[in-house]
């Protein structure tokens, strides 16, 4: 990406990188691989431009809760 001039990088953190069952400990394998990331991007000067994605559930998440229709993921609106 430097020799191709670029000066900024956007990308997005998984959900499920993170928290491989949606919540709880965090997986230091997927902490580790952004880690590594984001230090090389500002080793070689490329500002990083963090997202996140917001389509991913993990899959326990899914199975558990049917997804984001349930009010356990996104809260349905009150009156």
């Amino acid at each position: 990406m430097k020799d191709m001039g670029m000066d900024a990088y956007r990308f997005s953190i998984s959900w499920s990188r993170i928290f491989s069952n949606g919540t709880g400990e965090r997986n230091p394998d997927g902490l580790k691989y952004y880690n590594k990331l984001l230090d090389s991007l500002l080793e070689k000067g490329i500002q990083p431009y963090i997202t996140l994605y917001h389509w991913d559930l993990p899959q326990m998440l899914k199975n558990r809760n049917e997804g984001w229709l349930s009010d356990h993921i996104v809260p349905s609106e009150t009156e």
